[in-house]
């Protein structure tokens, strides 16, 4: 009986461990961790700048569910980074998903910028310009200090691009109607300049207007010698090895200064 005990102690601890093993396992990944059973990808949430209240990070977990229909999603916030911010997020997000499907979104305190990083079936969705985009719309609220409005508009508007809906594009607007008038001046420049462009002789009416004559008198040509030049046959083409161009690289992203 007291064997049979020990070895019960002995099984309970040994599966506390594992137990303790495996939630640390995952909290290394994140804070607060939500998982779509459908799908098995996860909502996680790592608040090293401690940005967000406990109560905002729980109901913008609860928000960033809907995109987990499409790949992994994680709101990350840093203080410290001695490099760039998208090089910082790449690396992340690697160490996170690796090549699967899914979307991190960065705030970097030490540099003062926000960022967007996606890969696989998200990144051909929310592409570069996308990502911009977002970014575009929600730095504003990172400005003023609200870290959370930040963050639950760049995760409203990707996943509302995930489900084919449109999103605001203010700058795409500006700066289209900023081409626009541009191109508009030119054409009217060149347009004022063809009109009041006074007509000048061409080439041809200057030659014939010309009087030319060419005379050759008692052509000589005097032999005086002959060389030798060796012409090695050049290699053919075909022998010479590839180009050792490195292959583009996946996913995409984009960001914004506040």
């Amino acid at each position: 009986m007291r064997k049979m005990r020990v070895m019960t102690t002995r099984l309970l601890g040994l599966m506390t461990a594992l137990l303790i093993c495996l939630t640390a396992k995952l909290s290394a990944c994140a804070e607060v961790i939500v998982t779509n059973q459908d799908t098995g990808y996860q909502v996680c949430i790592e608040d090293d700048a401690e940005l967000l209240t406990e109560e905002e990070r729980s109901e913008l977990a609860r928000q960033m569910l809907g995109i987990t229909d499409y790949g992994n999603v994680m709101f990350k916030t840093i203080d410290e980074n001695s490099g760039s911010t998208s090089g910082y997020a790449t690396a992340f997000y690697r160490e996170c998903f690796g090549s699967s499907s899914g979307t991190v979104f960065l705030i970097d305190m030490d540099n003062r910028n926000i960022w967007i990083r996606n890969d696989g079936r998200i990144s051909q969705i929310v592409t570069d310009d996308y990502s911009d985009t977002v970014t575009d719309n929600c730095y504003s609220y990172a400005s003023r200090g609200d870290y959370y409005g930040c963050a639950q508009k760049a995760f409203s508007q990707i996943e509302a691009l995930l489900r084919g809906q449109r999103i605001a594009q203010p700058m795409k607007y500006i700066c289209n109607a900023f081409m626009a008038v541009i191109l508009s001046l030119l054409l009217t420049l060149g347009l004022v300049r063809l009109v009041s462009r006074k007509t000048v002789p061409g080439h041809g009416d200057l030659l014939r207007a010309v009087s030319h004559e060419f005379r050759l008198n008692d052509p000589l040509a005097t032999y005086t010698g002959t060389t030798k030049e060796y012409d090695p046959p050049s290699s053919d083409s075909s022998d010479s090895g590839g180009s050792g161009g490195g292959s583009s690289g996946s996913g995409s992203g984009g960001g914004h200064s506040f």
